[in-house]
């Protein structure tokens, strides 16, 4: 950018800080002035003081800008030490040069300490040397409060754009979160689906038409319900008791008086958000590897629970033991994969024998959430 650019760009409000600035400079000097002259016995008017002061000052205000240029066309931060010093020392002593003259020349014309029209140097050269003394002092501190300024503005547009950068890139992995649980709760429904019509097809292949028919029925009003929440990761503790009754109901149907459901669940705990359709996954293990493995397994026993900062779900039955293949279907592997999205590092998820050794435990700790989380609410 171009010195007459820079002028250009500073704005009324801008020019207004900048001669503001000054004009403080001239109270301050006036004040300082007018006590002087009392001290040394005079009878100052402080008025006429500030009045011959102020034009000093505001040269220096009209020059501010070309100090601005300076310090953002040679930054500090881009170029070694003692070439930014060197630029500055030369800046200095052609900008000094005709701030010390022209503010010399002003006092002689407005005060006569010299004449103008016939002086020599060693008469000027006094008044020069002792005036751009000064003049560099003032020029060194408003460069230091340009550079503070600049430095401080930089810093704090670099932790903006950090910021704004961090946000973006949060929103970017937010998003990519949101699609890989939704990815795999679209894996959970089909899977479910695939099972329960393979329940219904088989019922029908044995004549049985009016079982079949209440399975669909169920089947249809769970899936209804579920199209009601796919837009939520996280429900309620309450609503997914609901999804929980009607897939069991769904599989009493097919196993009849054989299947015995109890429930133990602190009331405390329904208005918790637990993750949508974590139940289902974790019941239909229980129903698949367990009651229609044995004959004589019948019972699911469903706990829930406070326990510190955690939720404690523990699905029992009384089904065959665990074997080294079990516990590895997609829905389990789902269940494990949204936790981890939902919750890493901070819920537990363990399938184990029980250990009186006559059945299976799901165990789930999933902290305690009473309102949906950003990702649950958009996902």
């Amino acid at each position: 950018m171009t010195i007459r650019a820079t002028y250009k760009k500073i704005t009324t409000r801008q020019w207004l800080i900048i001669l503001g600035f000054w004009t403080f400079v001239a109270l301050f000097i006036s004040t300082q002035l007018y006590f002087n002259t009392i001290k040394n016995g005079g009878h100052p008017d402080w008025i006429i003081i500030f009045r011959d002061q102020l034009p000093i000052w505001y040269f220096w205000g009209l020059l501010t800008p070309l100090l601005l240029y300076l310090v953002n066309r040679f930054p500090l931060e881009k170029r070694p030490v003692w070439k930014w010093l060197l630029i500055n020392i030369v800046s200095a002593m052609g900008i000094l040069f005709v701030i010390t003259n022209v503010s010399l020349i002003y006092m002689f014309l407005t005060h006569g300490y010299i004449d103008l029209t016939n002086t020599n140097y060693s008469e000027y050269s006094p008044y020069f040397y002792s005036r751009i003394a000064n003049d560099a002092l003032i020029y060194v501190f408003v460069l230091t409060l340009i550079v503070g300024s600049r430095t401080y503005g930089l810093r704090k547009k670099n932790e903006l754009d950090l910021a704004l950068l961090q946000i973006k890139n949060d929103q970017l992995q937010n998003q990519l979160t949101q699609a890989q649980l939704q990815a795999l709760k679209l894996q959970l429904n089909p899977h479910f689906l695939f099972n329960t019509l393979h329940t219904i097809s088989s019922l029908t292949l044995i004549g049985d038409h009016k079982t079949s028919a209440n399975v669909a029925t169920r089947l249809g009003d769970f899936l209804r319900r579920t199209l009601d929440y796919e837009e939520h990761q996280l429900v309620s503790l309450s609503r997914e008791l609901e999804f929980f009754n009607l897939y069991l109901e769904i599989e009493s149907v097919r196993f009849g008086d054989r299947l015995e459901v109890f429930r133990d669940v602190d009331e405390e705990c329904l208005t918790f958000k637990v993750p949508n359709l974590i139940l289902q996954p974790l019941v239909e293990n229980a129903v698949k590897h367990g009651i229609a493995k044995s004959r004589q397994a019948r019972l699911i026993n469903l706990k829930i629970s406070k326990k510190d900062d955690h939720l404690k779900i523990l699905l029992y039955n009384d089904g065959p033991l665990l074997s080294e293949a079990s516990g590895t279907g997609i829905g389990l592997k789902n269940v494990r994969k949204r936790l981890e999205k939902l919750y890493p590092e901070n819920f537990t998820f363990q399938i184990e024998n029980d250990k009186s050794q006559k059945g299976v435990n799901s165990l789930l700790l999933l902290p305690l959430v009473e309102k949906p989380t950003h990702a649950a609410n958009h996902a």
